[in-house]
């Protein structure tokens, strides 16, 4: 059985820590694998989506739904996250105007962030089934049993409320 302290000694994920208000503290937590947070570096850095669909820059935009989630604000259902399929292990879908983030939950009020991507990108080549199977088969690989991932797909299955 892999814990979660074996999937960061071995380099599997990472922790995710945003600079938060003063008054805010950590109420969930937030993982990344490599690729995200290397995908994450590029965001930082000023990368942006041909059809920009929010006011703010994509990594503000990041960066509001990374606070809103690790302070244990809510988050609306369907309008910033979302199951991508009604499954056992759901693949589950962070969302802002013009960022998708997907991965899962190791436990309530815990993420690990996979793939980043432009939602215009996501949507016009529908790339919901491919990040679905890619997580699956990556959970897989790294030996994570039900015991790392909520088998529900309700927002209250994976989000203290």
């Amino acid at each position: 059985m892999t814990t979660i302290e074996e999937l960061v000694e071995a380099n599997a994920i990472s922790r995710i820590q945003v600079e938060m208000h003063p008054r805010d503290q950590s109420l969930r937590l937030l993982y990344g694998t490599p690729d995200f947070i290397a995908w994450l570096d590029e965001l930082a850095k000023g990368s942006h989506p041909q059809r920009r669909l929010g006011e703010a820059t994509p990594a503000e935009q990041v960066d509001d739904l990374f606070n809103t989630f690790l302070s244990g604000m809510p988050l609306v259902y369907m309008k910033q996250f979302r199951s991508i399929r009604a499954e056992k292990n759901a693949v589950w879908e962070l969302k802002t105007p013009d960022i998708r983030i997907f991965g899962w939950f190791l436990q309530k009020d815990c993420f690990v962030a996979v793939f980043g991507n432009w939602a215009d990108v996501v949507k016009d080549h529908d790339l919901y089934r491919g990040y679905r199977i890619a997580i699956r088969r990556l959970r897989r690989d790294l030996g994570v049993g039900e015991t790392l991932c909520v088998q529900g797909v309700t927002p209250g299955d994976v989000l203290s409320l």
